[in-house]
């Protein structure tokens, strides 16, 4: 009979999940999303401007 083969085992990747590097994470994506929305205030404002001006 022949050998059977194994099938590969799916090597795990470690990832940091400590909980300094997940509040890390999770402030970088809210100065993301603050900024994101700061650029909108600011497009806003100025094409409010632009019209008070015409």
């Amino acid at each position: 009979m022949p050998q059977v083969i194994n099938p590969r085992k799916k090597t795990k990747i470690m990832g940091d999940r400590s909980p300094k590097s997940n509040q890390k994470k999770s402030s970088q994506k809210q100065a993301k999303a603050n900024s994101a929305e700061q650029q909108k205030k600011a497009a806003e404002a100025a094409r409010s401007a632009a019209l008070k001006k015409r």
